[in-house]
């Protein structure tokens, strides 16, 4: 298993965006988002999980963060096709953990319990909280 691209990795993966029909526009696209991956992760393996995953976080907020990923997802495929990689380390990668309602409201009794709040003080607190995560969730159904 290889654990750097190959040198004449883009042609390859220019002729195979070609052979599955994608216009030359989004060819580019595609090829331009894989450059920019591999100048970042250049001193790393390309095809490691937690290099995917701090490329990840580095786009979060760019306005075009659907689109890498996307170009990713065919980079991926394509070197799945090659047998460059066995696994897509995209399915792998850590994606950021989703903070429920529940965990803060953990972190919070967690947090009032160390400064010596009394139990009818915390359920009081924990109780209010959770009113109002209700309150806001039926105001988010009901527009």
């Amino acid at each position: 298993m290889s654990q750097v691209a190959p040198p004449n990795y883009q042609d390859s993966f220019r002729s195979w965006l070609i052979s599955k029909n994608y216009s030359s526009s989004t060819t580019r696209n595609y090829l331009s988002d894989i450059n920019s991956y591999l100048e970042f992760v250049k001193n790393s393996n390309p095809f490691s999980p937690d290099t995917v995953s701090l490329y990840l976080k580095k786009i979060d907020k760019d306005s075009n963060y659907s689109r890498y990923l996307s170009s990713l997802s065919k980079f991926f495929q394509f070197s799945l096709d090659q047998k460059i990689i066995s696994i897509n380390p995209l399915k792998k990668a850590r994606q950021p953990k989703t903070v429920t309602p529940s965990d803060i409201l953990n972190a919070y009794q967690s947090f009032l319990i160390k400064k010596h709040f009394s139990a009818a003080t915390i359920k009081n607190y924990l109780n209010d909280i959770q009113q109002f995560i209700d309150w806001q969730q039926n105001q988010i159904e009901s527009s």
